[in-house]
């Protein structure tokens, strides 16, 4: 290669390098003025040298107005974000998200090394993140309700009533699947046991469909009621909930069924008035 091709090559080497830096420098110009963040860099002491970004604005900043203070001593009294700070002026990339001027920040801190390898500063990116916390909080919020709604809707759906003393009863409306047929169980056992009923009427009008599990829990649950000291009742099958029974080929032989809820309680009523006058009838001297 002659001298003047060698002059030629670095000549081309050195435009293209310009090229280069120049369009690096357009990319971050179209980044710092058109998105909400803001690039720092510090010298190893924690002194701004460069500060620039559309986020500044958020908390009223002009683009270069730190250079020359120490980011330490700015933000001793935010001990989140200066921790991450002096991490990464250790060498250590960090990212951290807190509140300052009364926004929040979303910061990633990227550590400068020297041609030595040692740490030589720091560049910060900082995302304004206020606008998405807040629609976090909001969604956070709506969930809460959607969850507590849930629970007011399962409630209703499912209420435990003590009609008269010592008679519970549960209407049920409806599709009842497994897991809320669960649910119910618990819950009518405890009331059970904490009433100190006698009766637990489960009325079924409201049922449009059960499936063949749930069919086989609400046996289970006349047979845990007796258990429990009381007599458990069943109101108002519907036709289609009948036939799944039958085709199941559940044992009904054992269980009180009644045409609807008003039959149930009448039932419960006789049945109580007939043991009362029971227990205290005097008894007979042979």
């Amino acid at each position: 290669m002659t001298g003047v091709e060698g002059a030629t090559g670095g000549a081309d080497a050195q435009g293209e390098s310009e090229a280069q830096l120049r369009e690096a420098q357009l990319l971050l110009r179209a980044i710092l003025d058109n998105l909400p963040i803001s690039v720092a860099r510090y010298d190893r002491e924690g002194v701004f040298t460069f500060q620039d970004g559309k986020g500044l604005g958020a908390v009223g900043m002009k683009p270069g107005q730190l250079v020359g203070a120490n980011v330490l001593e700015l933000y001793r009294d935010h001990e989140e974000g200066v921790g991450g700070l002096r991490r990464g002026f250790a060498g250590e990339p960090t990212h951290e998200v807190y509140e300052a001027h009364g926004a929040v920040f979303d910061t990633w801190h990227v550590p400068v090394r020297d041609d030595a390898g040692e740490p030589d500063g720091l560049v910060s990116v900082t995302l304004d993140a206020t606008a998405a916390r807040q629609r976090e909080l909001e969604l956070q919020h709506k969930l809460a309700l959607i969850e507590k709604q849930q629970d007011v809707i399962r409630d209703l759906s499912t209420p435990i009533i003590e009609v008269w003393d010592k008679v519970l009863t549960l209407p049920m409306v409806g599709v009842v699947d497994s897991l809320r047929i669960s649910e119910v169980m618990d819950n009518l056992l405890t009331a059970v046991v904490n009433k100190d009923a006698r009766y637990a009427i489960l009325d079924l009008t409201g049922v449009d469909a059960v499936d063949t599990q749930t069919a086989s829990y609400l046996i289970e649950m006349i047979k845990a009621i007796r258990l429990l000291g009381a007599e458990g009742i069943i109101t108002g099958i519907r036709a289609n909930v009948a036939q799944t029974m039958i085709a199941l080929g559940l044992d009904l032989s054992g269980v009180t069924t009644v045409g609807n809820l008003r039959a149930g309680l009448k039932l419960c009523m006789r049945r109580m008035a007939a043991a009362d006058k029971a227990s205290s009838a005097p008894v007979k001297q042979e």
